[in-house]
């Protein structure tokens, strides 16, 4: 009955249930305990059979930093429309913020676990959540340099300041870590704005 069982689950196998399934135990574990042993494990089918779907672990991984960039990508494109300006600059930096700490892990993977100038693939979808920041911060810059350099200054504060917390290197602080966010936000926003 077990090999039936079995049988079913490979019949069953997609790359959608492969990836929940790692999505879980990145959750759960960590980016650094994914294998392809355990997700074939709790899939119930030997590893081979994800071969067909995943070539390896790291285009598994890939695979989901993809779908976690363009998750991030979608969020914050929703929330946006109707707003422009610097109130747009506001909800795009409390919604990536949001966003980043609500899927630790995968951000940990995103942001730390991977090398963006060896996966092209990773990278397009990277340059897409930052293609909607630089569009944000067009209409206050005088030339493409400044979109750039400030682009690169918005989204270093905020990943620089996700890490942090995640770190747990705010913990502990009789200031809390959103309201500093929200202080600091309001500043790089004011410093974009102003030039």
């Amino acid at each position: 009955m077990q090999v039936s069982d079995k049988m079913v689950q490979k019949r069953n196998l997609s790359a959608a249930k492969i990836k929940q399934t790692a999505m879980q135990l990145i959750n759960e574990n960590g980016a650094e305990q994914l294998s392809f042993s355990r997700v074939a494990t709790n899939l119930g089918v030997k590893p081979q059979a994800m071969y067909p779907y995943f070539k390896s672990k790291e285009a598994l991984k890939v695979s989901l930093i993809v779908d976690f960039l363009d998750h991030l990508t979608s969020q914050i494109s929703a929330q946006l429309v109707g707003v422009a300006g610097q109130e747009a600059l506001m909800v795009y930096g409390e919604q990536l913020y949001h966003h980043l700490l609500a899927q630790p892990e995968m951000t940990r993977l995103a942001f730390g676990g991977i090398d963006y100038q060896h996966q092209s693939v990773a990278y397009e979808h990277f340059r897409d959540l930052i293609a909607l920041l630089k569009r944000l911060i067009r209409p206050f810059t005088q030339n493409e340099t400044d979109v750039i350099n400030y682009s690169r200054l918005f989204r270093a504060f905020i990943f620089g300041f996700v890490q942090n917390e995640l770190w747990g290197l705010f913990h502990g602080s009789p200031v809390p870590a959103k309201s500093s966010f929200d202080t600091a936000l309001q500043q790089v926003i004011g410093l974009i704005t102003v030039s």
